[in-house]
């Protein structure tokens, strides 16, 4: 099959082929849905939205740094600026891990292509209840930081943060419904409960394939081996948390302390951390059609007064409503 848009922007970053194990991961794991149908590659995608998080360190390392810590310093944290950016990468893969469930892969494709995976189809149809994999993602990633950072704090900031970057999706049954007044209710509410399946064979296809981007984003030094062997460790972590809790009913405003979201100290980081995400994770999907950074690089640098229009142009025709060039990388310009 045809490599996805995301795979080729990927492998032109890296320079060199990428051979997935025994089979193209995008069958298996897709990264969006276009009129409910699964495209993409969650692999790429992943692995991009790591790129744009290096890209844009010096912008972001400090003071996302400072806003998590500002009200610990008492407490004498010892995560340093470099600890806690790599703490800060993993979510590169863990704001879209729910991604990886049956309810968002299976019962969208059709079982001809997924005979693999008969068995998690048919859990699947017979459950027929829509699940949120932004949900998973945030439930996955508090229990995955709090087990490998010994921290939960901080893990939780960084869940809320998952938690919020799909909000659009929350907001559309707001806007659909006269009972819900506001995002939080819907998203932590009581009644904001889920339970999911998963099939191993896609979740070691993932982890396999996505474990060899990653050396070779190393090898690159787009990340460094310490980092390499911080986000496998994350990886691995993640990977079992979504098959232990399978099959469990999770409530989600049990799993993220509902009362903890309405306070400063939690809900000012997760927005900061949020917005972050949310740029990093647009410009990744730019792929998707064009490459953002492909379009940058076609703007008239030494016509200074224009360089708006020129992107605003660049955007409408593109239709990228947003990908946040206000923090343009340093070496472009």
């Amino acid at each position: 099959m045809e490599r996805p848009l995301e795979c080729k922007t990927l492998l032109e970053i890296l320079g060199e082929n990428l051979n997935c194990y025994n089979t193209c991961s995008a069958i298996h794991t897709p990264s969006y849905k276009d009129d409910s149908t699964l495209k993409g590659c969650l692999v790429a995608h992943v692995a991009l939205t790591l790129i744009e998080m290096q890209r844009i360190t010096s912008y972001f390392k400090r003071s996302l740094y400072r806003i998590f810590t500002v009200s610990r310093i008492e407490k004498n944290i010892k995560q340093t600026e470099d600890g806690f950016w790599d703490s800060l990468l993993s979510i590169s893969f863990l704001h879209d891990i729910g991604k990886l469930i049956d309810q968002y892969v299976t019962c969208t494709y059709s079982s001809k292509v997924y005979n693999l995976y008969e068995k998690s189809i048919d859990r699947c149809i017979s459950t027929k209840k829509y699940v949120k994999h932004h949900q998973v993602s945030a439930v996955i990633t508090r229990r995955t930081l709090r087990k490998v950072l010994l921290d939960d704090d901080i893990a939780l900031k960084m869940a809320y943060a998952i938690l919020f970057h799909h909000e659009a999706v929350d907001w559309k049954t707001i806007e659909q419904s006269i009972l819900l007044s506001s995002y939080l209710h819907e998203a932590l509410s009581p009644l904001s409960q889920f339970s999911y399946t998963t099939a191993y064979d896609r979740l070691f296809l993932f982890e396999q394939n996505l474990r060899k981007v990653l050396n070779q984003l190393q090898i690159k030094n787009i990340i460094t081996q310490s980092q390499y062997l911080f986000l496998v460790k994350i990886l691995n972590c993640a990977i079992s948390e979504l098959k232990d809790n399978q099959g469990i009913n999770l409530r989600m405003d049990q799993e993220l302390d509902t009362e903890k979201i309405r306070e400063p100290k939690y809900i000012t980081p997760a927005l900061a951390l949020y917005r972050f995400i949310y740029l990093t994770d647009n410009r990744a999907a730019s792929a998707r059609s064009e490459y953002w950074f492909k379009i940058v690089q076609q703007v008239n640098w030494n016509e200074l007064e224009e360089v708006a229009q020129q992107i605003q142009k660049q955007l409408k025709q593109k239709r990228y409503y947003y990908i946040a060039l206000s923090a343009i990388p340093e070496g472009l310009s």
